[in-house]
């Protein structure tokens, strides 16, 4: 069924007028319901995907088709952030990234790219993107999904590299940031990859769990 311009008008007047004396919480809560259904379709298509169980988080998160972009910058901020706390150097290094996608600062997926660099995000973002990747990896073709890959792993690991080693850090990348690159390596693994051994105390299940 397509709906005309004239008739969605008609549609919107005439439930505005039926719920009006009725319950105005009700119309809002419909008006909203819109709103999602369009923004869940708008994202479904544009990523070639219509779970629920996918989308709804990355909704959640604040992802929407017109930022969908910053989706690629989710696992570098989720790194920079895995100590919960944002050195400049790590910062600096974001912004690079963001520049070097092409993500303009004015553009919703700079704005969201902003916020993730003023407050730490909530787990459910890094968790949204690993669901979205493990599901994409599942039809990529093995040299796409592999090029894809190495180009968020390295980013990644720019991101560990970022900040100048301390004595205490050992010159290398702290547990949290290792755990939360190996989990982004994990999120591409191939239909045909076996599944990893369960992660061992101290990865990211316990890394997540201590920031709720």
């Amino acid at each position: 069924m397509s709906y005309t311009k004239p008739l969605i008008e008609r549609e919107r007047a005439l439930e505005e007028a039926f719920f009006h004396h009725i319950n105005e919480q009700l119309l809002e809560e419909m008006r909203t319901r819109r709103e999602h259904d369009a923004d869940f379709e708008a994202l479904a298509a544009h990523l070639g995907l219509h779970d629920a169980g996918i989308i709804e988080p990355l909704l959640e998160t604040g992802v929407r088709l017109e930022n969908v972009a910053a989706l690629v910058m989710a696992p570098l901020v989720a790194v920079a952030w895995a100590d919960r706390s944002l050195d400049n150097e790590e910062r600096a290094q974001l912004l690079h990234d963001e520049a070097e996608l092409g993500i303009s600062v004015d553009s919703p997926a700079g704005r969201l790219l902003a916020a993730w660099l003023d407050e730490r995000p909530q787990p459910r973002l890094f968790e949204a993107w690993a669901a979205y990747v493990h599901e994409l990896s599942r039809i990529l073709p093995d040299a796409d999904r592999a090029r894809l890959r190495d180009d968020v792993v390295t980013r990644s690991k720019r991101i560990c590299r970022a900040v100048e080693k301390t004595f205490l850090r050992g010159g290398g990348a702290n547990r949290a940031e290792r755990a939360v690159v190996e989990q982004i390596e994990a999120a591409f693994a191939g239909p045909e990859e076996k599944a990893k051994p369960a992660r061992r105390k101290g990865g990211l299940d316990d890394f997540l769990n201590s920031l709720t």
